[in-house]
């Protein structure tokens, strides 16, 4: 059978078409991936998807000549793993092929779609989703397989190496600065200033900061340089070596939760020129006059609808299950945060439960590759 699979940001490739389109490969399906414009792309999508191993690869493209090629595509099954449902719907009805979609919450278009989603609580908010578990577990498995399970993509070795040694009675923590290069660009003097704060507060800490792949050599130097120690690894291998993590919301909270590493996520409001914004309202917010106006009243909307929680877990539970900080927040505010959290070990130890209870199962990928009815029309 030939599937389409449509994402857009780094996210959404790495940690959830990565094990779907190994899946639906193990099952001898040929696998066609589209990469969708995306204001939150990091500029190494079109490389790091070249390491899948499917048989067909668009994009990333905008524009008529994206919208004239859709319309050509020849496929049995569509699956949106992100981004705009329009482009779906349109390979979907060029093709007559049915049109499956996962996705973390509700979103425009998913009328006609067949609907999955990660967790329970998510599928309540979701009219008609089902619940099959996050994808983002499966790819973290994938990372932690030793030796490489057949047919799984790997990433570039990160430099310099992946191992830590325990310090004696201290902590390993790890920073995760994302993955847009604007955002890591102003993270690094500020995540530096952090890491000197902490230090003065515990100077047995030790810091690792961890890259998604193909970020240039360059930048990694200039944060070895900064004494941040980059690491760009799995993310699978990594994160469960950390005892704590500082992160801003975004989908490594949910890796961060199946690791069960305690976290402390952070949105300062510094950085708030720096986040993207889709459609219209991206083009006003860049305005100089008016776009601050927009990106808080935005950012106050997304607070308003979560009950004033950012970090992803705690949306699942309405309570903080993750530590977090956002508004007017210092690095030295957040290094004392930091030093505050670990210094609870009753905490930490409730926190990694918590964190591995809200988990769930694997294997949603193969739940979702279940759900692609068969060529004769059978579900």
């Amino acid at each position: 059978m030939r599937v389409s699979l449509l994402t857009n940001g780094p996210g959404e490739l790495w940690g959830w078409v990565r094990p779907v389109a190994m899946e639906l490969r193990r099952r001898g399906h040929s696998v066609s991936l589209w990469l969708l414009p995306c204001p939150f792309a990091s500029g190494h999508e079109r490389e790091a998807a070249s390491l899948l191993g499917i048989d067909k690869l668009e994009g990333p493209s905008g524009g008529p000549d994206l919208w004239r090629a859709m319309a050509d595509e020849r496929t049995e099954c569509v699956i949106q793993l992100g981004g705009d449902m329009m482009f779906g719907a349109r390979i979907a009805r060029s093709a007559r092929a049915p049109l499956l979609c996962y996705t973390y919450g509700p979103k425009k278009g998913l009328k006609g779609a067949r609907v999955f989603t990660a967790f329970p609580s998510q599928a309540r908010a979701i009219p008609g989703a089902r619940a099959i578990g996050d994808l983002v577990k499966d790819a973290l498995l994938l990372d932690a397989a030793q030796p490489p399970e057949r047919g799984c993509p790997t990433l570039p070795q990160e430099a310099p190496g992946r191992e830590w040694a325990h310090p004696k009675e201290g902590f390993r923590v790890l920073f995760l600065p994302g993955s847009r290069p604007s955002i890591r660009h102003a993270a690094l003097p500020w995540l530096a200033a952090a890491r000197a704060a902490l230090r003065v507060r515990l100077p047995r800490a030790e810091v690792r900061t961890l890259f998604p792949p193909f970020v240039p050599e360059a930048e990694l130097r200039e944060w070895d340089d900064a004494g941040l120690r980059p690491v760009r690894a799995p993310a699978g291998l990594v994160m469960r070596d950390a005892d704590f993590a500082l992160t801003q919301p975004g989908t490594n909270n949910f890796e961060l939760m199946h690791c069960g590493v305690p976290s402390l996520v952070v949105a300062p409001e510094s950085f708030l020129d720096l986040i993207p914004i889709a459609g219209l309202r991206g083009v006003l917010a860049s305005l100089p006059l008016v776009g601050r106006g927009l990106r808080r009243a935005a950012a106050q909307r997304i607070l308003n609808r979560w009950n004033g929680v950012i970090a992803l877990p705690n949306r699942l539970t309405d309570r903080r299950v993750m530590d977090e900080l956002y508004g007017d927040v210092t690095p030295e505010q957040t290094a004392s945060r930091i030093a505050e959290d670990l210094s609870d070990a009753g905490g930490l130890a409730r926190a990694r439960e918590e964190l591995l209870a809200l988990s769930g199962q694997s294997g949603a990928a193969a739940r979702l590759c279940d759900a692609i009815p068969a060529e004769d029309g059978a579900a």
